[in-house]
């Protein structure tokens, strides 16, 4: 009887959607164009040089953060020509921002002191209708194929008490042996599928390619190094049976692959990326977004967004869509999913920066797409705040904005104070990494004296990615993996180091995963 009920909800649920999509006067964007000004400006990147690229780089990195401190310097400080007003301008705006980023300081802690310490109330799973669910693992074989094999066996010990199919899209420009491997394994997995895509040369090609090859109610969409924790599938589906339409998990770095500082600094970073933006989001303007993996879409939904080939961050993309139509996206803490870090500074550089131009170029397509839907309530409308200042025009007046600020401030406080003041910002993300973050405080020291120098690297690559959208760069680079050693019988090297039951605090049955017998199960 109950069962019966939750299909009722769940059928009334699938009615209201359609009625919001009926009633979009949103048109469809087209997969085929991006931006008018990307078609417009796409044939100065392939005209240019990659000494021309650089050139252009240190051009605006220059001009932002030399030439306009110096000007500013020089000719409007020294000569006093700054007066008072100016300067009430200037502490007027930063006592604003600072109120703002309090504010929304106390929506996200009493959301962090909600999860982490309260009992959270436990659900019978029994009076849950589980219904089928499709797993789609996006490979780029030639740069995952020593780890495809590990991940697939986790996928298969995930548990879930509906059925679970597990599809495998991926590419390869040749023919290579772990293909013989998966083809094996799919005569003795009757629930797998592997697709190989032919033509693709980007993620969501191949996310796209089998969509009509869903045959779940609901799809979970991984990159091909995470490993999801063993009931996600059923954490997901309680989301989307509150009335969801998609439900973000969070992603933390694997701890088997931690083992230099820039792996140590980024599961700080990803700690706090996922504590602080994504639970602001959530817990101040009631919305998510999708982040590319460990996302968990109704089929229909996803079938009917889809992914845009064109777009640098197509998961960001396909959110702004989605919820330009009404859909509605949440977050989940519990939803916990490891993930391997880039192993080195350049494939950290090229993955920061296609983030970087991707949200600038999101942003510009479908600022008006957000604040002009019917949708959409004013608190959600105000959340997307950070849109309004990642419009090319809006985003160059904001960077001379704060190089002006900043040479006014030094010069009347001095560097050390002004210092002091820019690193407020930090608070909420110092608040979370030590009270909330679940990390060895080594790897919190860490990020502790390593976030300044962060951000000005994430500065950097804002700068950058600026100029790359401006000339139309469109060049997709994948995520390197680190190589795996391994023995005799094909598996991994790498020793596991100890696991906490904190580091799955939100999911403490994933630390029988890989604690208990499971790991020599599944060989990771």
């Amino acid at each position: 009887m109950v069962a019966r009920r939750e299909t009722l909800i769940d059928d009334y649920e699938n009615n209201k959607r359609m009625s919001r999509r009926a009633q979009s006067t949103l048109p469809r964007m087209p997969f085929q164009t991006t931006s008018d000004l990307a078609q417009h400006f796409r044939s100065i990147s392939s005209r240019l040089s990659p000494a021309a690229h650089k050139i252009l780089y240190a051009i605006h990195v220059g001009w932002i953060g030399v030439c306009v401190p110096t000007f500013v310097f020089r000719h409007l400080v020294t000569p006093g020509l700054i007066g008072d007003g100016i300067y009430q301008v200037i502490w007027a705006w930063l006592i604003f921002i600072f109120s703002w980023q309090m504010l929304e300081n106390v929506f996200l802690m009493t959301h962090h002191i909600r999860n982490f310490y309260f009992p959270r109330p436990q659900v019978n799973s029994s009076r849950i209708d589980y219904p089928p669910a499709t797993a789609i693992i996006v490979a780029y074989l030639p740069n995952e194929a020593d780890l495809i094999l590990e991940t697939l066996a986790h996928f298969r010990a995930l548990n879930y008490e509906g059925e679970l199919n597990v599809i495998l899209a991926y590419n390869t420009p040749h023919m290579l042996p772990v293909e013989h491997d998966i083809a094996a394994l799919q005569k003795t997995w009757p629930e797998f599928t592997a697709i190989k895509v032919s033509g693709s040369t980007s993620k969501c090609d191949n996310v796209n390619a089998v969509l009509s090859s869903i045959t779940g109610t609901f799809v979970g969409i991984f990159d091909s190094d995470h490993l999801p924790s063993p009931n996600s599938f059923e954490l997901a589906w309680r989301d989307l049976l509150n009335g969801n339409d998609v439900v973000q998990g969070r992603t933390k770095i694997n701890p088997k692959y931690v083992d230099c500082f820039m792996s140590r600094l980024l599961a700080g970073e990803f700690e706090v990326r996922h504590g602080v933006e994504h639970g602001l989001r959530c817990a101040a303007y009631n919305y998510a977004v999708f982040g590319g993996s460990n996302g968990f879409w109704r089929t229909d939904v996803l079938q009917f967004i889809g992914m845009d080939p064109c777009m640098l961050t197509e998961d960001i993309d396909s959110s702004i869509r989605a919820m330009s139509y009404g859909y509605k996206i949440a977050y989940n803490h519990n939803l916990i999913s490891l993930e391997q870090p880039p192993p080195n500074f350049n494939a950290l550089f090229k993955q920061r920066l296609r983030w970087s131009q991707g949200w600038y170029q999101v942003s510009w397509r479908s600022f008006t797409n957000i604040f002009f839907s019917n949708f959409l309530s004013t608190q959600q409308k105000i959340g997307f705040n950070w849109m309004c200042k990642m419009v090319l025009p809006c985003q160059l007046a904001v960077a001379h904005w704060q190089s002006f600020m900043l040479v006014c401030l030094t010069a009347q406080l001095g560097f050390l104070s002004v210092l002091m003041i820019t690193s407020m910002w930090a608070v909420p993300q110092l608040l979370y990494l030590f009270f909330f973050a679940e990390l060895p405080w080594k790897w919190k020291g860490i990020y502790l004296f390593s976030c300044l120098p962060l951000m000005g690297f994430f500065i950097f690559i804002d700068l950058v990615a600026q100029v790359r959208l401006c000339i139309g760069y469109s060049n997709w680079h994948v995520t390197s993996r680190k190589k795996v050693d391994r023995d005799e019988t094909g598996y991994s090297k790498i020793p596991h180091p100890p696991l906490s039951p904190s580091t799955f605090r939100y999911s403490p049955s994933s630390v029988s995963l890989l604690l208990g017998d499971s790991r020599n199960d599944l060989n990771i």
